[in-house]
């Protein structure tokens, strides 16, 4: 299934640019493509200073994409064929998340959460993160979750505030571990479906 959206942004004072994204599952095909996406994007948190982000290889790993591609969570966002966003949406979630007193107080088995969802650098500013985020809710109420849920690495204020503006809340901060960041503080989401 593949979802086409009609998004428009102001470049300058005012133009308006519009572009059709397009977002779908990812296919073995996409592979190397999406290796390569996530490699941009941990390139450019580097660059923007965000010490504790993601590293090549790490996270996301080469076992975690071909892994979300054969279980078909891996959804992928186009522009003009180009490949600028990916994200995994499954049923899966850090331990840390049994640590929070969520505000909806619905049980993880009727939850989905959003994984590594990341824009390409030379696309960021675009409302792209935001569109992936929507869509995101939408396949979460098609496939029966009463709510979404993720993790933000503490101190990375831009995707708060992408979340934030898609209707998640905020639940709380708790000491997680990833590969890629060792034992840091994450600040956990939700959003009603």
């Amino acid at each position: 299934m593949q979802y086409q959206l009609l998004h428009a942004f102001y470049c300058g004072s005012l133009s308006v640019l519009f572009f059709m994204m397009k977002i779908r599952k990812a296919s073995d095909d996409d592979y190397e493509a999406v290796r390569n996406l996530y490699y941009r994007i941990t390139d450019g948190m580097l660059q923007m200073g965000l010490t504790n982000s993601w590293q090549h290889d790490v996270y996301p790993s080469q076992e975690f994409i071909k892994g979300a591609i054969a279980s078909g969570t891996l959804y992928i966002g186009f522009l003009e064929d180009i490949p600028v966003s990916a994200m995994v949406l499954n049923r899966e979630y850090n331990d840390g998340y049994e640590r929070v007193v969520w505000p909806s107080d619905i049980p993880m088995a009727d939850a989905m959460a959003i994984h590594a969802l990341g824009v390409h650098t030379d696309y960021c500013g675009r409302g792209i993160a935001g569109e992936m985020t929507r869509f995101a809710i939408s396949e979460a109420r098609r496939n029966s979750a009463r709510v979404l849920r993720l993790d933000v690495l503490e101190g990375n204020d831009v995707a708060e505030k992408v979340y934030v503006s898609a209707g998640f809340v905020y639940a709380g901060t708790v000491t997680m571990f990833y590969e890629d960041t060792g034992w840091v503080p994450f600040r956990l989401f939700e959003c009603l479906l």
